[in-house]
């Protein structure tokens, strides 16, 4: 009933998209600390823990947590605000904390920390989770998009869709094993099975032998 491409394209352009944001689970980070007794004290909303939105985020870097020295015959340089440190957060918003965590530090946390962290918050675990089985429990989860690698953007986007229940829908991936140690291949050859017993189909264009060999179908071209 419906095809969907899970491919290496970035899953943002700019430093503002991140791994939190795309899987989707940062929104209900960002309720939990206005939900705290220190956010309800301040009057804080849950827009106040964006770093899109004026007001809770550094004015200094606009809440990307980098600033960019341009250089005159060399690419531009990305360095860590020297306001926030990186944080992307103002003070104010940064003294508003949850299990002695402030949501910049929650955004450095890489993502096999993070499940842990929120193992008593399934709605957070559960995709953190999906992340960490398809072998990307290195990165943090306020890494920038920009700096993932194509195999990592696709990754994220499996994960996405394995969280999603979606059935009856044809996935076609290109070599997703490229780039990848066999440990994590053999995760993400996990995570196909799991789409596909969900009720999907999987079309991957592969060279590599293990995934040929996990195949109910091989069509040689």
């Amino acid at each position: 009933a419906r095809v969907l491409e899970v491919d290496q394209t970035p899953i943002g352009k700019t430093p503002r998209s991140c791994p939190a944001t795309y899987v989707g689970f940062f929104d209900k980070i960002r309720a939990l600390f206005a939900g705290t007794n220190e956010g309800k004290a301040r009057g804080y909303g849950v827009g106040r823990f964006s770093f899109n939105n004026e007001g809770g985020r550094c004015e200094a870097c606009a809440g990307q947590g980098l600033r960019t020295i341009e250089m005159s015959f060399l690419p531009d340089v990305k360095v860590p605000c020297e306001v926030c440190h990186g944080a992307r957060f103002n003070q104010e918003t940064l003294a508003v904390t949850w299990k002695d965590r402030n949501i910049g530090e929650i955004l450095q946390m890489q993502v096999d920390e993070a499940v842990e962290f929120f193992n008593s918050m399934p709605t957070i675990a559960h995709p953190l989770k999906l992340l960490q089985d398809i072998g990307l429990g290195y990165l943090t989860l306020g890494q920038p998009s920009p700096t993932l690698s194509g195999g990592e953007a696709q990754r994220i986007r499996l994960a996405t869709q394995i969280g999603s229940g979606l059935v009856g829908v044809a996935y076609i991936l290109d070599e997703p094993s490229i780039g990848l140690h066999q440990r994590d291949n053999d995760r993400l050859l996990g995570s196909l099975m799991k789409l596909r017993d969900l009720g999907n189909s999987l079309i991957v264009v592969e060279h590599d032998e293990d995934t040929m060999r996990a195949a109910d179908c091989i069509v040689d071209i």
